[in-house]
């Protein structure tokens, strides 16, 4: 990085992108950050879901619903909230209570990553800011982007799933999880841990008449965005439940997927 010369004079950039360059360094350890919920059910697949996956995938979930969405979302603002809300597990790692870590541990060492984050990174984006506002549904889009991290949870355990990766029966899943009350009563109804993980998780994506009034939307507005959303999650899970999750994957042209290659 140096000295740019441009039409009408030039610029020093020397330094300039030092913190940009170490906060997307800082996001991407988020790659190498397994998500802990598939680990814990020791799902039986060459490679899990990262938090940098996570991330990446609820952008894609929020691009894809924004014609369906009403207009007067902030995307930017939407877009920053999603990629802020686990960044602090870059530090940290993705830690749960099941592994036996208290809420007031995750809290203590979760805010020491907040803070580190904003002191270091808060000239480039206001992380502390976006973290409160996505942990406290602060406004609409702070509201969707919980709704679209609810949804992506259940869709994580829906592909597991329909790729028959799960053993309910692994006796090295942890008894806090296998034993757990509700886990139990779902799978003497016949339910799979997709069905578990989609019930939980869609109880989530709702939008009250109290956010109804903090939102200043109306109870119409609000029943559309829920609508697109579970919409988005409940197509999903039909295709798990009808097999068809992967029809995709027989629809790419071969033309497309062999091709010569020269290695001389």
């Amino acid at each position: 990085m140096g000295v740019y010369k441009y039409l009408d004079g030039e610029i020093d950039m020397t330094g300039s992108m030092k913190k940009q360059v170490q906060l997307f360094m800082t996001f991407d350890i988020l790659g190498d950050t397994e998500r802990t919920g598939p680990l814990l059910w020791h799902i039986d697949r060459k490679r899990l879901e990262d938090v940098k996956n996570h991330i990446l995938d609820l952008i894609l979930i929020s691009r894809i619903v924004r014609k369906e969405l009403p207009s007067r979302i902030d995307y930017d603002r939407l877009t920053d909230y999603i990629i802020c809300h686990d960044l602090p597990e870059a530090i940290t790692g993705d830690i749960t209570k099941f592994e036996g870590v208290s809420d007031e541990e995750i809290n203590r060492v979760t805010g020491i990553a907040v803070q580190f984050l904003q002191n270091t990174f808060g000239s480039i984006m206001d992380i502390q800011k976006n973290i409160d506002a996505f942990d406290h549904s602060s406004d609409l889009e702070a509201k969707i982007a919980k709704m679209i991290d609810k949804i992506h949870s259940a869709s994580t355990f829906i592909k597991y799933q329909s790729e028959a990766n799960v053993d309910m029966d692994n006796p090295d899943i942890i008894p806090i999880l296998r034993n757990h009350p509700v886990v139990v009563e779902k799978i003497a109804e016949g339910k799979d841990l997709a069905d578990i993980f989609y019930e939980f998780h869609m109880a989530s994506v709702r939008i009250s008449d109290e956010e109804c009034r903090r939102y200043h939307i109306t109870r119409e507005e609000a029943d559309h965005i829920v609508a697109v959303l579970r919409s988005f999650a409940e197509e999903m899970y039909s295709q798990k439940r009808d097999g068809s999750l992967f029809d995709v994957y027989g629809e790419f042209p071969k033309e497309a997927m062999k091709y010569n290659r020269n290695r001389s």
